[in-house]
């Protein structure tokens, strides 16, 4: 394992470095809480076990990123807060987010090759996650998961 470059940030480019993990650990918090709820009001068995996954794949990145932010110094920020019912457009809108956080997990330049690592994983995981996240809506009636 390589020793991380962090200890040679300034506090300016930790700081910044912080708000990047934090800003990533709130997204994947609130992607897994989106996941979970969408998949308990579903009553195709086979989508809610999609949903489950990807839940399940939300909360190990929140988790990986809590864990750099802790060894940063910091302490990762509290849950986000999401409506009581998941929706068909909210399930369009993680579908959206989904694509988007890949993009952005692959464009950040980091300064550890091991946090590098780290976000080409979790940006292939999302991509699973699109694919995924395709397959449930294609196959979900708008109005049957509250549009």
């Amino acid at each position: 394992m390589l020793k991380p470059l962090w200890g040679s940030l300034s506090a300016q480019e930790r700081q910044q470095l912080l708000q990047v993990l934090a800003e990533r650990y709130r997204d994947e918090s609130s992607d897994a809480m989106l996941a979970e709820q969408a998949a308990e009001g579903l009553p195709y068995p086979h989508l809610r076990q999609t949903l489950q996954r990807i839940a399940e794949r939300e909360r190990q990145h929140a988790q990986w990123l809590g864990e750099k932010i802790r060894a940063l110094g910091g302490t990762p920020p509290p849950s986000p807060t999401i409506p009581d019912q998941a929706t068909w457009q909210e399930l369009l809108a993680a579908y959206e987010s989904e694509k988007a956080d890949k993009v952005a997990y692959l464009e950040n330049t980091l300064p550890d090759e091991e946090l590098e690592a780290l976000f080409h994983r979790i940006a292939q995981e999302e991509q699973q996650n699109v694919e995924e996240l395709r397959q449930v809506l294609t196959r979900v009636d708008p109005y049957g998961l509250g549009a």
